[in-house]
């Protein structure tokens, strides 16, 4: 097939040219004229297919600024950028309802269903639901917030061991083999966000509002069916999330508090306090060897290994210096994989900090990295690279687990305790992943909540859910002030159960390749390049993957990572 990518120069040769968005607009209106005259099926896919190619520009402008800006939350020109984009994108996006208003009106219809995404005609009728004239103002105001939000934690700081930390750098103080230390770098990180907190109530209670105003002025019974459909979540309805979390319940949180006990033990230690979680031995965790630039010289060097896909994939992020790393001050917190639609490849952003996160990096954003590469090469449209979350998440974390044995490249003779406490942490953060989806839907069911009664909703569930998490008498966590922590219930609402969703599927990806590494293999390198071409439970079938919300299921996968782990489940 023929690779649909145009020669690419390096990403800081990348020039940014704000859009002119009059003349935006009217190619649009132009492109709806258009559509409202086509002669046969023939004819309105072509029209379809060519304003998809000529979107590539405004979309690449607009991530390249929102790249620039998260790298530098500092830098006035792109802040400036960004807001603008904030203010022009829900009137660009009105006009593409317009337009997809015509295309679902047309006699022609079933034309765009033939070599096409299979849910393109679902979710074009599920857009028409998702904005109107009503709403603008507060799409804007929504995206403000959310930049507000990126931009008061990426500048926050606290002086700890004579060094001004942000959230990131405190974290590899929090995995020092010195109780001592993680214990202080635990405080200074709680006292941070202590700090911050009233500014980061005060923005979420501003987001809950306009959230839930923006669904009932478009007709939803609640902000969070409004969202259920706006993350395309058209396989699965609120009811079977709450079945998913009760396997989690009944299997996952016991197992790990298995998995704890072990821990404390290994440590040494009476009791196992919350700064104590992130460190598996007593000697500390392993550190990977190497500067951020040798850690992607290794990571080359195991794509290389991995496939001659893979390889190809990674020279291009390293020669086109696709990444950008570590952190460094006013840098937003977190990372991500974007997508620059004109050139066809991919992006990550992240926040080295010296501690084994940064291989976790390295193959997590690369497996999102990796598939949108690959599904870039094809004639699959721009918006449906990625494909659901539940989906991109399986590239993800079994590209993790895959690549578990190139581990001595980063880690030396600590390969093999990486390789435990990842498999581990990666069973362990998983009630917590549920945690967060559970308290969403609360908040949204009740969005009057006081940011007093959410700390109290959040010190509820995490007795469900982590009820071996233990604060060591810190009032601001005691009381409920861990969830602040967790950007995406403020940048993303509601995604967050893909994350326990799509672990399902890399265990079971990786438990199938302990037995046949190639074929399976192959099943993943499928899957990668489809892209979002097909609906959630469709591509699981495509890719011989179970079916989370079935009874049994989670309970069945679990058994085979048990084994792994060498514990019973």
């Amino acid at each position: 097939m023929k690779d649909k990518r145009r020669e690419m120069v390096k990403f800081c040769d990348l020039k940014y040219q704000r859009p002119d968005f009059k003349k935006e607009e009217q190619e649009i209106r132009d492109y709806i004229e258009t559509l409202k005259h086509v002669s046969s099926g023939k004819e309105l896919k072509e029209v379809y297919q060519k304003e998809q190619k000529r979107s590539e520009y405004l979309q690449t402008m607009q991530v390249l600024a929102s790249i620039r800006n998260s790298i530098d939350t500092r830098d006035e020109f792109y802040e400036n950028e960004m807001k603008i984009f904030h203010g022009e994108i829900p009137k660009i996006v009105l006009l593409y309802q317009e337009a997809n208003k015509v295309i679902l009106d047309s006699p022609y219809r079933e034309a765009l269903q033939e070599g096409m995404p299979a849910t393109l005609l679902t979710d074009m009728e599920i857009e028409q639901t998702l904005a109107s004239e009503e709403v603008v103002k507060d799409m804007e105001q929504e995206a403000l917030l959310c930049q507000q939000y990126s931009e008061l934690t990426a500048v926050s700081q606290i002086q700890f061991q004579g060094e001004s930390c942000n959230f990131y750098q405190l974290l590899k103080y929090m995995q020092s083999s010195r109780r001592e230390v993680r214990k202080g770098a635990f405080e200074a990180w709680a006292a941070l966000y202590e700090q911050i907190a009233p500014e980061l109530d005060k923005i979420y209670d501003d987001l809950i509002r306009i959230r839930v105003g923006m669904a009932e002025k478009l007709g939803y019974e609640s902000y969070t069916k409004f969202r259920f459909a706006a993350l395309r979540r058209y396989d699965y309805k609120e009811g079977d999330a709450r079945q998913f979390r009760s396997q989690i319940r009944e299997v996952v949180v016991p197992f790990c508090q298995k998995l704890y006990k072990e821990q404390q033990a290994q440590l040494g230690i009476e009791t196992l306090y919350y700064y104590d979680e992130s460190i598996s031995n007593p000697n500390g965790n392993a550190v990977p060897k190497g500067t951020p630039q040798e850690l992607v010289e290794k990571a080359q060097q195991m794509y290389h290994q991995l496939s001659p896909e893979t390889g190809e994939f990674f020279d291009v992020m390293k020669e086109s210096e696709l990444f950008d790393l570590e952190t460094r001050p006013g840098k937003r917190p977190g990372g991500y994989c974007t997508f620059l639609a004109r050139d066809r490849v991919p992006f990550i952003f992240s926040n080295f900090n010296g501690t084994s996160a940064d291989v976790d990096v390295l193959t997590h954003e690369a497996g999102h990295s990796f598939a949108a590469y690959e599904t870039g090469k094809t004639e699959i449209p721009g918006d449906y690279v990625f494909p659901v979350n539940e989906i991109a998440e399986i590239h993800s974390m079994t590209m993790e687990l895959f690549t578990y044995l190139w581990m001595e490249l980063f880690f030396g003779e600590q390969a093999e305790q990486y390789r435990y406490t990842h498999l581990a942490d990666a069973v362990k953060v998983i009630p917590y992943l549920v945690c967060v989806d559970e308290f969403q839907h609360r908040v949204y069911a009740n969005p009057d909540m006081t940011a007093k009664e959410r700390r109290a909703v959040w010190h509820e569930l995490e007795k469900v859910y982590l009820p071996w998490r233990n604060y060591a008498g810190n009032q601001f966590l005691e009381e409920g002030g861990f969830w602040m922590q967790k950007q995406h219930i403020f940048l993303f609402p509601f995604y967050y159960l893909e994350y326990a969703l799509a672990q399902m599927g890399a265990f079971e990806f990786f438990v199938k390749s302990k037995q046949d590494f190639q074929n399976v293999w192959e099943d993943y390198y499928r899957l990668c390049r489809v892209g979002g071409s097909m609906g959630y439970f469709d591509t699981l079938k495509f890719a011989g993957l179970s079916n989370p919300f079935e009874k049994g299921t989670v309970r069945s996968i679990m058994e085979g990572v048990a084994r792994e782990l060498n514990l019973s489940l």
